[in-house]
Formats: structure tokens, C-alpha cells, sequence
């Protein structure tokens, strides 16, 4: 039997509280920008909530380019069965340097004990850091708001 994933957000930060055991997400996305291919994003992180949890297992991300070459997978986790199947279970990681090698579609794939069971979609845009935003003259002035008598 197989994990349901009840949730998978990227974000810029993940964090698990100690004393609360709240995760705690910081930044959610689901596109990077980038002057330039081959590129590097700082800092990632991943966050899952899994239900049906029957046995325990091992989850593994896989980051891959869709129907591409580029592949990269990530140390797995170890994931213990909760004393109830409907409990929920959280997992999550920070990734330090996420390689896109060029401009597309990427995707989180998540694997259980080795059997794919989802995947979470990331895109990578090319931008052209030259174009700075509007000056503020640039735009026509906002008009008043209407007068009402009272």
C-alpha cells in the first residue's frame, strides 16, 4: 500500500518548530527566475504531508527536467509509521544550490520505496535583468477618488 500525498509546496525555507513540531514554510513558488542558463537557485526547500502511512518506508526526491536528460536525486528519508494510518505525516528539506542547467519545466518527483506516487512541477524562466521596473513617470497618475456630498 502506498502513501497518499495530501500536499507538496516548494518554497524558499523550510524549518520544524521543536518544541511545537509546526512546519513551518517560508516563500512558496512555483517558478524561478534566472538572467542565464546554466543556473544555480540559492536556497529551496520542500515540504510533504503524507495520509495512509501503513508501514514505514523510505521517500525519496527526484529533480529532473521533464522529458529531458538532466537528473538528480536527493538523499532519501526515512519515514515511520504513525501509530494511526490517518494520522498525517509531515517531511521536509532545504536544498542549498538547486541546479537548473537551462530554461523549462522541472519536477519534484516523489518516490516511496522506490514506486513513483507523485510530483510537483517547477519552472525555470529566462528574464532579462536590463529591464528595470517602471519609473514612476512612466504611468499615468492614479485619479482621485470621486467627491461625495455630505
Amino acid at each position: 500500500m502506498k502513501p497518499i500525498v495530501l500536499a507538496m509546496l516548494i518554497c524558499d525555507y523550510y524549518y520544524r518548530d521543536a518544541h511545537t513540531g509546526k512546519s513551518i514554510l517560508s516563500g512558496t513558488f512555483s517558478s524561478i527566475n534566472s538572467p542565464s542558463f546554466p543556473s544555480k537557485h540559492g536556497n529551496c526547500a520542500v515540504y510533504i504531508a503524507l495520509t495512509d502511512v501503513a508501514v514505514s518506508g523510505q521517500i525519496q526526491l527526484v529533480f529532473k527536467k521533464e522529458n529531458g536528460e538532466f537528473s538528480m536525486n536527493l538523499p532519501p528519508w526515512e519515514v515511520k509509521c504513525p501509530e494511526n494510518r490517518r494520522g498525517v505525516v509531515e517531511i521536509g528539506g532545504n536544498i542549498n544550490g538547486l541546479p537548473l542547467p537551462e530554461e523549462g519545466y522541472y519536477e519534484f518527483v516523489v518516490l516511496w520505496n522506490g514506486d513513483e506516487i507523485s510530483s510537483r512541477r517547477l519552472r525555470a524562466v529566462k528574464i532579462d535583468i536590463n529591464e528595470g521596473p517602471p519609473i514612476s513617470g512612466d504611468k499615468p497618475p492614479i485619479p482621485p477618488p470621486p467627491q461625495t456630498d455630505e
